[in-house]
């Protein structure tokens, strides 16, 4: 008997798809591929506020850099909650995530 293998995003998948529009959320430019957790999956959850849509060179910008990808919110710490910090999106600037794959500014 083999277990199959349970997929934690397939609920968030396609809230944070429609929210990016299949766009890079941090650059804007290219075609997202990679869903990235901004608080790693060991300390957050798999749901859309934690997850952002990236393209794989911004993905790996990302992980290159943490101190400037905390700046811009595409790292969160373990103490903190992805959904108050807000992150440097490309095209609606500094911006809250929430659950439901919608946002709001930040101030």
């Amino acid at each position: 008997m083999t277990r199959a293998t349970v997929d934690p995003m397939a609920d968030s998948r396609p809230v944070v798809k429609g929210r990016s529009g299949g766009m890079c959320e941090r650059c804007g430019r290219e075609r997202a591929t990679d869903m990235h957790h901004r608080q790693l999956r060991r300390h957050g959850d798999h749901l859309p506020a934690n997850l952002v849509h990236l393209c794989r060179t911004c993905h790996n910008a990302v992980h290159a850099d943490p101190a400037a990808a905390e700046l811009a919110g595409f790292i969160v710490p373990s103490w903190a909650n992805p959904r108050q910090c807000p992150i440097k999106h490309s095209v609606w600037g500094r911006v809250r995530l929430d659950d439901d794959g919608g946002w709001a500014a930040a101030s």
